[in-house]
């Protein structure tokens, strides 16, 4: 119906049904990468939960890396749902977003609260500026992994990219943004 259409301002869809940083991409631009990200979670299935905190955000950046691949000429915003402003901030602030999430978090952590902070969605991630950071900035930092890794590792298919557990991603990735 378009992000513009008045039901997703009401109060009652709001609160029950989808908050405005989820309605705001129920436009038409979105139903391609919508419809390609199922498809890429039936090829690949996330396999992360029960894992570290850092497992799952490799393997969740793993179907942004796969995403990437079947629409390449696709605005990364769109694809991955994120408000241009947000990406740009990812993309200028990147070293300081994993240096906070090291300095903060035990990466190893299976603590549901500290895994939602990071890998689930949300308006912006808590500890960063609510008016830039995209909520599931994990995700946004496993791609980068993700990438780092395929850089290293030119001649793996993506298929191949796609099975690597995330322990060996990031070992081989030595993933040092600045």
């Amino acid at each position: 119906m378009g992000k513009d259409f008045s039901v997703y301002n009401d109060p009652f869809f709001i609160e029950s049904v989808a908050p405005s940083y989820r309605s705001r991409r129920f436009s038409k631009e979105y139903i391609i990468a919508d419809a390609m990200q199922l498809v890429v979670s039936d090829m690949f299935p996330d396999k992360s939960s029960g894992k570290p905190l850092i497992e799952q955000m490799v393997e969740k950046g793993k179907q942004w890396y796969l995403l990437d691949k079947f629409l390449p000429t696709t605005p990364d915003s769109i694809k991955i749902g994120y408000t241009q402003q947000q990406l740009d901030w990812c993309k200028d602030n990147e070293g300081m977003i994993w240096t906070y999430i090291v300095k903060n978090e035990d990466l190893q952590s299976l603590n549901p609260s500290v895994l939602q902070v990071y890998i689930g969605e949300s308006p912006f991630t808590q500890g960063f500026p609510p008016d830039y950071s995209p909520g599931n900035i994990g995700q946004w930092i496993g791609w980068q992994f993700i990438k780092k890794f395929a850089e290293k590792n030119p001649d793996m298919k993506p298929e191949e990219i796609m099975q690597t557990d995330a322990v060996t991603i990031i070992t081989q990735a030595k993933y040092k943004p600045k």
